[in-house]
């Protein structure tokens, strides 16, 4: 009696933990033409096995995992789904054996394709496909697996050709002109209009006043785009959104100071507050993650993550920072001891180097280095654990990801600079990689000057560095700065954009209205 009190005590708290971790309600791919048909109405008729007799496994156990198993296959047969994949899920969190365990993934994976939970019922299908030699389901686990592979890539893939015009909120026109508008957008050709939030929000002030009709309350901000976003849609025109993550907390009503970053001062030789926020900071990344999913929920088409404000030498130097790198090496990173005066990291870098040869580094310099990579590592961390909480709320949401020109070109500096690592960057699984050249709006050079230097950065940064290791251009965007606040139609003859020819069809251009205006 007390071994059987024992293993119902085990199953009801191994329930109740299955349960918790399904809170999420189902979403699926809203392109009904590309939807993989529903799974087979039809559970697993090869139950002979389960009642066969298996070394090492005790009668009770076996027969506590047949039980689960029948109960739920009835709630399959019942359309019950939700208690279908509860069941099976506490069931294989008991580690049955074959062939229970073979037939309870497949009869998951089934139910996971009912309730539209793809990216679920495709784990279960590559799961089969490796299992033993007793599994009888493993060709068509092959082959559903394959079919949602391939449809789940191209809902997370920007479509070919995308031309976009980039715009802050407070250029985007009026209520009353807006149908006009973007009905003249899509006669030009532009496919996707990119709303750019800035670095303002609710409490961000500057010295130029804002304009009435910019929304200054997050609540604000989602009618906005629910506006927008519809009537796009009735047009065909895609909505994506610009965020820059060390300035969304500005869209809160009453950001906690201890969310702000703090970034060293050279002069005075002290960390203090920053206008921007702390990516590090475990509260205001859940704030992130509740944002991102509010602007999704208004029906946007993806979101590109800025970096127009990008993370410097000298930021970062939070106690959140700071504590998880020490956790991560086990170091203290002290920026008092890195940034003695005249410390020149592109110099360190080179004694780095030399280090190899013989030369001992200064073991400030070996710290600064391995701070920098963490720093310009661990933001990538975040961004993609963002992107994932996302994706299990929005699963056809693409996520771009804005790389420096230097950060192909030259890695040292990108990392020094902007905390950039973008080699890294390309590994993590973004939908798309977000080039912009890097212009002085301040100086005085005129537009065309600015589109030369756009033309020797960023062409040769996409061309040479970034396509080469991407498996499809349409995961490239590049950004063109408007002439005269006009966007550039390429193959226009005498037009300074003519270099457009020097990229490959399928990648996207991003006509930035925001450069000249």
């Amino acid at each position: 009696m007390k071994t059987w009190l024992t293993i119902w005590c085990l199953l009801l708290c191994l329930g109740l933990l299955a349960g918790c971790g399904r809170t999420r309600p189902p979403q699926g791919p809203p392109v009904s033409g590309a939807i993989p048909p529903p799974a087979v109405e039809s559970v697993p008729d090869r139950d002979e096995g389960v009642a066969r007799s298996l070394p090492g496994v005790s009668p009770d156990i076996q027969r506590i995992h047949s039980q689960l198993f029948q109960q739920s296959k009835e709630y399959f047969k019942e359309k019950a789904y939700p208690q279908t994949i509860s069941g099976l899920t506490r069931l294989l969190a008991l580690l049955p054996e074959e062939p229970i365990e073979v037939q309870s993934r497949w009869l998951l994976a089934q139910a996971y394709r009912q309730v539209g939970e793809w990216e679920a019922a495709r784990d279960q299908y590559r799961i089969l496909t490796v299992a033993g030699s007793a599994n009888p389901y493993q060709a068509d686990a092959q082959l559903q697996f394959s079919e949602l592979q391939r449809l789940l890539e191209q809902f997370t893939m920007p479509p070919l050709d995308t031309r976009a015009i980039r715009l802050t909120l407070e250029q985007l026109p009026a209520s009353g002109g807006f149908d006009q508008g973007i009905k003249k957008m899509k006669a030009d050709g532009i496919t996707t209009l990119l709303i750019d939030l800035g670095c303002e929000g609710a409490g961000f002030h500057t010295d130029q006043s804002r304009t009435s009709k910019a929304p200054r309350h997050l609540l604000d901000l989602q009618a906005l785009l629910r506006s927008y976003v519809e009537r796009s849609h009735q047009l065909h025109l895609l909505v994506y959104v610009g965020v820059n993550l060390r300035c969304v907390g500005n869209w809160h009503d009453s950001p906690l100071p201890e969310w702000r970053d703090r970034t060293y001062n050279v002069t005075t030789r002290q960390a203090q507050d920053s206008r921007f926020f702390d990516l590090f900071h475990p509260e205001y990344q859940r704030f992130l993650d509740d944002f991102l999913a509010q602007l999704s929920g208004e029906g946007v088409d993806g979101l590109v993550f800025l970096d127009d404000y990008p993370m410097g030498m000298y930021d970062g130097v939070s106690r959140s920072g700071l504590t998880r790198f020490q956790t991560a090496f086990g170091m203290r990173f002290d920026p008092v001891r890195a940034f003695q005066s005249g410390f020149d990291p592109l110099r360190a870098s080179k004694v780095s180097s030399r280090s190899r040869q013989g030369t001992s580094a200064p073991e400030e310099d070996s710290a600064f280095w391995r701070w920098a990579g963490w720093k310009a590592r661990e933001r990538l961390t975040v961004v993609e654990q963002l992107m994932g909480q996302l994706r299990k709320r929005h699963l056809t949401v693409q996520c771009g990801l804005e790389l420096h020109p230097h950060g192909l070109t030259d890695p040292v500096r990108a990392l020094v600079d902007y905390a950039q690592d973008a080699m890294e960057a390309i590994r993590r699984p973004f939908s798309f990689f977000f080039v912009r050249p890097e212009i002085d709006r301040h100086s005085s050079s005129d537009q065309l000057s600015a589109i030369e230097k756009l033309r020797r950065i960023s062409t040769k940064a996409v061309l040479t560095r970034l396509l080469p290791v991407l498996d499809d251009p349409r995961r490239v965007w590049v950004s063109m700065p408007a002439e005269r606040g006009k966007r550039i139609a390429p193959g226009a003859a005498g037009s300074s954009a003519s270099f457009l020819d020097e990229f490959p069809l399928g990648i996207g251009i991003v006509h930035d209205l925001r450069a000249f205006s």
